[in-house]
């Protein structure tokens, strides 16, 4: 089972706001993870993520 979450990232770059797909299971550090990655954004250009509310 999957669950759809849109993630607001932050970092060097601005604010992004990304959609992910994920296990039900999936903790929100994972899916902030995940959008991190899937955004192209470096760790080190990261600042914080917050998992938006359903």
């Amino acid at each position: 089972m999957t669950r759809s979450a849109t993630v607001t990232l932050r970092s060097n770059r601005g604010t992004n706001v990304e959609e992910v797909e994920a296990s039900v299971l999936a903790t929100d550090a994972a899916l902030i993870d995940k959008a991190r990655r899937q955004a192209g954004i470096s760790g080190t250009e990261f600042r914080t993520g917050e998992v938006l509310p359903a």
